[in-house]
């Protein structure tokens, strides 16, 4: 029993060494000890800032944390004019200036926020001492000794101020009966003042500091009706000569929208009235709730599904992608809050990068580790339909550089997601048309060869129904071919083929007939006698894999055609590997597998079919966790195997084999973004102690099938030579 543990727990070690993720639902490594922050990595493109509280620029951790990734600092409500002076007269410096004292020691920008809103407001200016109205000449002077004592009071540290916050309504642009809205909310100051109020509040903070950049500032700044006014008031306000330096657009928004295309087009029309634009309060919720409004939903204390994870991923990816195509306009952006437990949200919206542990999210590394490359890319339009399409199917598609495009009809879902993409997102999401339709294209060129997906509606996993079905993950998913430069050799070409079969062997142990496909050659005539080669698949797949994923059979046959292999059969049977779930695998017994293949099926087998049942003409390979079985059950039972492949299945190693002549060869292989240096290094090793010790390694391929296509290729015509 301590052999057999030893032996499966040497094996693990070994595949899992060379099987970094599976290539197609993997996700970026998470580098704790990465020194770079935020504030490294767009460096050459914004500032990035953070809204803070007084806890945060106290303890220690949360320092360090601000310290490594921010460059720009907020304070999030220490400012504000109720913070300040709630009474007339009594003012509260102590936590905005430890905030700014902060970062005077630190070297960090500081953005105020914010001079003039109507939420938090010192509303003791509205009223004389008898509780009446006051002037608005006489709220002016009141707002303009707040200003001047706020603003001179930090210039030396402070860069950019908040100056008018939320002026104006949300809603459509025009009424029902054709008329236009006011734009202006029906604030209290807006009633004293009018629009007025705007100008004088920029006018008393130029005053106050002629240096700083003042900013108007606003939630849902890119729906486009609000958009609008936005920029009809600014115009009309810099028209006016009023000092407005720049918009804060707050970005208070959810996995749903905005979209970024009136994100761009926000951007693109504020810049033709402003030089800086400034993501002042970044957040994006898991809920369909967006913009500044103080009514939403705090969140329960339940876990986020992977799927509003994935989605939330891609809205941060992509807005973070128009606002680095925008560089030169925007200027700084600033998440609101540190983590998930300082958000205004709610601890459960799940709306920052930094979980409540202040940990790095996912999503974190997908904004801070951006390639530009992605950003860059020119995507052609000379998409065609995957060749894997079901019949009649247009969609999926794929392009000459390997992007593949998708298109889902589910007029009434909220989100569609492809398991398909790049970025570690978990998928690509897709964007309804107007017509109803799910739309969207891969964020980069996908790895040649064949892959597996499946959909993601409203949180639900199905199909496509455009593509055609193959076992893997552990349930039929859907499949998309990119095709490979070098495709040909597996290819349906004009030559003999051999025939795949299916078979039923009894199996004693496991009280069923068991199923296993057998390639035979073109050349099999039910006389001649031909070696064996057990071929196994890797884990979440069947006995179909390599038949149909792998296209064994056609490899096969076209290596014969052309003269390059010797003839032998091919036996696929399951591997008995999905009951245990990827996460278990260290529990996985090889033993009941190891009865099943070497005490029935290799009988069977050779009672059946013109088989050579000796060791010398027989061998066992598999991938993936098929490589696991093979090298546990050819060491196991050294007198049924002579040939051995692991494909991106783990290493031998020398001590692990008894003797010399216990195997005529040792296949390993695997993708060159896996381990190939240990694929190398292992083989050397044997080849120095002996043994017939052969590596292969896939170029520009993970653990795919395109690596283990070719590994087949460059191993069959190296077994059972004479």
């Amino acid at each position: 029993m301590k052999k057999k543990a030893l032996i499966t727990s040497l094996a693990l070690s070994l595949l899992l060494g060379t099987m970094p993720s599976f290539a197609q639902f993997g996700r970026p490594a998470q580098q704790a000890d990465d020194p770079t922050g935020y504030k490294d990595t767009y460096k050459d493109y914004f500032t990035i800032g953070v809204a803070v509280n007084t806890k945060n620029v106290t303890d220690p951790d949360q320092i360090a944390l601000i310290k490594k990734n921010f460059n720009s600092i907020t304070a999030e409500n220490d400012m504000k004019p109720v913070s300040i002076q709630p009474r007339e007269g009594e003012f509260h410096w102590e936590n905005a200036d430890r905030i700014a004292n902060f970062c005077r020691q630190n070297g960090i920008k500081l953005r105020g926020h914010c001079l003039c809103w109507h939420n938090q407001f010192s509303d003791w200016m509205f009223t004389d001492k008898k509780g009446k109205d006051v002037t608005k000449e006489v709220f002016y002077e009141r707002l303009r000794n707040q200003i001047l004592a706020v603003v001179n009071r930090y210039k030396d540290v402070v860069y950019a101020w908040d100056v008018v916050n939320e002026a104006m309504i949300d809603g459509p642009r025009k009424l029902r009966d054709g008329s236009e809205p006011n734009p202006y909310r029906q604030s209290r100051i807006y009633k004293l003042c009018g629009d007025e109020f705007i100008a004088k509040a920029f006018q008393f903070a130029r005053e106050a500091d002629p240096n700083a950049l003042l900013f108007y500032n606003d939630y849902n700044a890119a729906d486009p009706a609000k958009r609008d006014r936005i920029y009809d008031i600014v115009k009309k306000m810099k028209d006016a000569g009023v000092p407005i330096d720049g918009i804060g657009m707050q970005g208070h928004y959810n996995i749903y929208g905005p979209s970024m295309e009136d994100v761009d087009a926000a951007i693109t029309k504020y810049s033709t009235i402003v030089k800086n634009i400034h993501f002042t309060e970044l957040d994006i919720r898991t809920t369909a709730e967006m913009g500044g409004q103080l009514q939403f939903s705090r969140g329960e204390q339940k876990g986020v599904p992977q799927y509003l994870k994935t989605l939330q991923e891609a809205q941060y990816s992509n807005l973070f992608r128009v606002l680095r195509k925008h560089r030169d306009v925007i200027k700084n952006v600033t998440f609101w809050n540190l983590s998930d437990r300082d958000s205004w949200l709610g601890t459960y919206n799940y709306a920052l990068p930094f979980d409540v542990n202040y940990k790095p999210k996912n999503v974190y590394y997908l904004i801070k580790n951006f390639k530009p490359e992605v950003d860059n890319a020119i995507v052609k339009e000379d998409f065609q339909p995957s060749e894997l399409n079901q019949p009649k199917q247009e969609y999926p598609m794929v392009n000459s550089q390997g992007y593949a495009r998708f298109r889902v009809s589910a007029p009434d879902a909220k989100s569609v997601i492809v398991s398909l993409g790049l970025g570690g997102r978990g998928g690509t999401v897709l964007q309804k048309t107007k017509d109803g339709l799910w739309e969207g294209t891969t964020e980069g060129p996908m790895d040649e060869g064949f892959h597996y997906y499946h959909l993601t509606i409203d949180g639900g996993v199905f199909n496509d129904p455009g593509a055609k079905n193959y076992y893997g993950s552990t349930r039929w998913e859907s499949g998309i071919e990119i095709p490979a430069h070098d495709r040909d050799f597996y290819a349906d070409k004009a030559v003999a083929h051999g025939e795949v079969s299916q078979i039923l062997f009894p199996s004693k142990s496991t009280g069923v007939n068991r199923r296993a496909f057998v390639y035979l050659p073109p050349s099999y005539d039910g006389k001649k006698k031909f070696p064996v080669l057990y071929l196994q698949h890797g884990w979440g797949e069947d006995e179909t894999a390599w038949s149909n994923q792998g296209h064994a059979n056609l490899i096969m046959d076209n290596l014969m055609a052309e003269g390059k292999c010797a003839p032998f059969i091919i036996v696929m049977t399951y591997g008995m590997t999905n009951d245990t779930g990827f996460g278990g695998i260290r529990q996985f017994d090889y033993k009941k597998f190891e009865t099943v293949l070497v005490d029935e099926l290799v009988p069977y087998i050779d009672t059946h079919f013109k088989t050579i049942a000796n060791k010398a003409n027989r061998a066992m390979a598999g991938l993936s966790m098929g490589g696991m079985e093979t090298h546990n059950i050819t060491l196991a039972r050294p007198e049924i195997f002579g040939y051995y492949g692991l494909l991106s299945g783990g290493t031998y190693a020398p001590a692990e084999i008894k003797s010399k002549d216990q195997t005529n060869l040792i296949f390993m292989s695997c993708g060159s973004r896996e381990n190939p240096d240990r694929v190398n290094q292992a083989a050397e090793e044997l080849r120095k102690a002996g043994f017939n010790a052969i590596s292969y390694v896939s170029e520009n391929t993970a653990h795919e099938f395109l690596t283990w296509r070719r590994s087949l290729r460059e191993m069959a015509p190296l077994l059972f030579k004479k």
